[in-house]
């Protein structure tokens, strides 16, 4: 009996150092790893041929070995926490401009409301020569925002560029609050329209104004939101605008970590704030991701909207921001999230091949899944699949036939002279100028126009026969007219979008999204649904009957 007893013992202590060494074994590799990563980073400082900075090539690690995993975890320097903090509250230390590059020069596409910039006058379309005593000729807006940045209250000078003059501004940095619900209307028949452009931890209680806003006119018939080129931001702040068209105990959302040992539901928790009865229609597209397609997602599985557009992104991962020494910051990808119906949205296909999560993601096959009320068939895998595909000629269809740039460069030159914008522009006037500008501009390098140019002046420097240059010579000839045939044929609709564009180089970024918002197909459309029966009989006719 006695030996028996010690033979228990012994089994048992093995098995206790046997489940110990298991637990211990993931900590063991780590700090292996972690040790010999930290000894050929002392050895290079020490004894390679040339001095290395340290920061610099630990910098460049992070950054090989972050992009190894998913373009969503990012790794944020001491300097670069002011770009996190504007993700995460909506603000930011700037001047209130927004850069970006056309025709290769760093140029102002937007001006914030009531910012430095707006008050001196910065207009869109302007082109930034010099940030203090920097040229900015090889600089990209990545790099300019470096020199954009300082504390609050410090001055930068900007020379720029409008038309054929050259301006000089002073301006003062300071804090600004970037706005997440950026329109709000009340239309004809009490249809209201709410443009929400990011999830910061304000987005919920703007929103909320929102339709109090809305109310104080009329009650509301029916809502539009638009949650276009919205890239997301906050889980909770998604959560908390769902909850607002949503019976308390509906589900919302629900997030899983990589064992699914760690699974919430987040569910309504009050009564909604907008009647159920309200019928709403949800406007995406590709450039909708992350936390609006948690709200997309929420409202399309409980019927309780219509979602219009195209498909989204397909960002179904949740991203956690930890604090690092040094006041450094990683969001780190910890999580998946799943729409009430238990779908993942997450695109699988094209999403980072070369990351190792990319194998992780391999079990998420597409499946259709139904709705929770109607039945309804949605699918997996690819992003929020719209209800109702726009299909319209948009303002796209026709800068295509004459290129984004050239109206963007005619737009510039014909307001550079104008303190105000035109109250009136005869449409005929503004296309003969326009025509001018056409035939003297140069067509946009990526276009089929300056492709065949070039082309005709390869096959010209290659020595190729005569017959060969001159029909390389009337490609491009073909293509010139066809670009005026075609300019004339959608004079109307291209007077309207240049008259809009012209209106814009006077706006602020809330003037202008009004100004886009009021005369937007996708919008029209989307009230046209609300105002007729056809959503209802799209619910119940199209896709099956209630349960």
């Amino acid at each position: 009996m006695k030996r028996s007893v010690v033979t228990a013992v012994a089994v048992g202590a093995l098995a206790t150092v046997g489940w110990i060494g298991v637990q211990e074994a993931p900590y063991v590799r780590l700090s292996r790893a972690t040790e010999l990563f930290g000894t050929i980073v002392r050895e290079i400082h020490e004894q390679y041929i040339q001095e290395i900075q340290p920061e610099e090539l630990v910098d460049e690690a992070i950054e090989h070995m972050l992009a190894k995993l998913d373009p969503y975890t990012e790794f944020y320097r001491e300097e670069q926490t002011p770009d996190l903090d504007f993700l995460l509250r909506g603000r930011y230390i700037g001047v209130g401009i927004r850069l970006g590059t056309v025709d290769s020069v760093l140029t102002v596409i937007g001006v914030s409301d009531g910012s430095s910039a707006h008050r001196s006058g910065v207009r869109i379309g302007d082109v930034v020569l010099k940030i203090d005593s920097v040229s900015t000729g090889t600089l990209g807006p990545e790099d300019a925002r470096t020199y954009l940045r300082g504390p609050a209250g410090t001055t930068v000078e900007l020379w720029l560029r409008r038309g054929d003059d050259t301006l000089r501004v002073s301006l003062q940095r300071e804090e600004l609050i970037v706005r997440n619900v950026t329109y709000a209307a009340l239309l004809d028949g009490g249809i209201g329209v709410v443009r929400l452009e990011r999830f910061s931890r304000r987005a919920p209680e703007e929103f909320r104004l929102a339709i109090d806003s809305l109310r104080q006119v009329q009650p509301l018939r029916g809502l539009v939101i638009d949650l276009r080129d919205n890239p997301g931001g906050l889980l909770d702040a998604a959560v908390s605008i769902a909850e607002m068209f949503l019976k308390a105990g509906d589900t919302i959302v629900v997030t899983k970590n990589r064992n699914g040992t760690s699974v919430r539901a987040y569910r309504a928790r009050s009564l909604p704030y907008v009647d159920t009865t309200v019928p709403i229609v949800v406007l995406v597209n590709a450039r909708s991701a992350s936390a609006s397609e948690i709200l997309a997602g929420a409202l399309q599985d409980n019927d309780r909207a219509v979602i219009v557009g195209d498909t989204t992104l397909g960002k179904g991962l949740v991203q956690t921001v930890v604090s690092l020494p040094y006041n450094a910051a990683l969001k780190l990808t910890t999580a998946r999230y799943y729409t009430p119906s238990g779908r993942s949205i997450q695109q699988i296909e094209g999403f980072c091949p070369n990351c190792w999560i990319h194998r992780g993601l391999d079990s998420e096959h597409v499946r259709t899944y139904r709705t929770l009320r109607l039945r309804r068939p949605i699918q997996s895998g690819t992003g929020i699949v719209p209800d109702t595909v726009l299909a319209f000629v948009d303002h796209d269809s026709v800068t295509a036939v004459v290129g984004r740039n050239v109206i963007w460069s005619f737009a510039s030159a014909y307001t550079s002279r104008m303190a105000m914008p035109p109250t009136t522009m005869d449409a005929e006037r503004l296309m003969a100028a326009f025509l001018r500008h056409l035939e003297q501009s140069r067509p946009e390098p990526s276009g089929v126009l300056s492709r065949a140019q070039a082309l005709a002046h390869q096959v010209q420097h290659e020595g190729w026969g005569s017959k060969a240059v001159q029909q390389a010579d009337r490609l491009v000839q073909t293509l010139k007219q066809e670009r005026i045939r075609g300019t004339l044929e959608s004079s109307k609709q291209l007077a309207r979008v240049l008259e809009q564009e012209i209106r814009s180089r006077f706006c602020s970024d809330l003037q202008l999204t009004a100004l886009q918002e009021q005369n937007d197909a996708a919008i029209n459309m989307a009230v046209s649904l609300l105002r007729t029966a056809s959503y209802q009989r799209y619910f119940l006719t199209d896709h099956g009957a209630e349960r």
